[in-house]
């Protein structure tokens, strides 16, 4: 007969991994803290899926976790500009600004003041792509990936577009057609060209 272990009825047993679908949501952040990287600054916001079906889903997957070191798997990685007048920076101004102006838009009553902790609970729409890793056994696999930050009203009204997915391979380039000796110039671009 076979010997009985202790916590037999506790043990959960392993299941089928559920993947959230790419789309659209209403996130609740549950975690916010300033981190630092050899590039700079960012800010780590850890998020939770707010309202419809998935509701909870990533507080159940980190909860259903068996080992003990537990990874929370929804987190935005906010980069804190550097302000040094680069155009990268200006870039990274303009995101940071889209978060926080999102954030103030999709929390009523609401106002950045640069305190990440008060981020906590507050509501902000997220989208979510794909992405493509690499195992370490070298095997490609996709996960659901929070790609953009964006107002609660435009995952409510369906006024958002999803980012492409990123692939390890990158887009498959077209083929080249023939060499005729002429330039290929596609339609519509006249204006484009500078001998015009």
């Amino acid at each position: 007969m076979i010997r009985r272990f202790n916590d037999y009825e506790q043990t959960k047993s392993y299941k089928d991994f559920e993947q959230l679908p790419r789309g659209g949501y209403v996130l609740i952040i549950k975690g916010a803290e300033v981190c630092e990287n050899s590039v700079g600054q960012y800010v780590k916001i850890m998020c939770d899926i707010a309202e419809g079906d998935y509701k909870g889903f990533y507080t159940s997957e980190y909860l259903g976790q068996q080992k003990e070191d537990r990874k929370w798997h929804c987190n935005y990685l906010l980069n804190v500009p550097k302000d040094d007048g680069s155009e990268k920076d200006g870039w990274t101004k303009r995101r940071f600004k889209t978060v926080t102006e999102a954030l103030e838009e999709s929390n009523p009553g609401y106002h950045f003041d640069w305190d990440e902790r008060k981020f906590i609970n507050k509501l902000i729409g997220g989208l979510f792509n794909e992405r493509e890793y690499e195992t370490n056994d070298g095997k490609v696999r996709r996960t659901t990936n929070l790609a953009k930050l964006c107002t609660v009203e435009q995952i409510r009204s369906g006024n958002y577009r999803i980012p492409d997915d990123k692939l390890l391979s990158g887009p498959v380039p077209p083929q080249a057609p023939a060499d005729t000796g002429w330039m290929n110039i596609p339609d519509g671009i006249d204006a484009e060209l500078p001998f015009n």
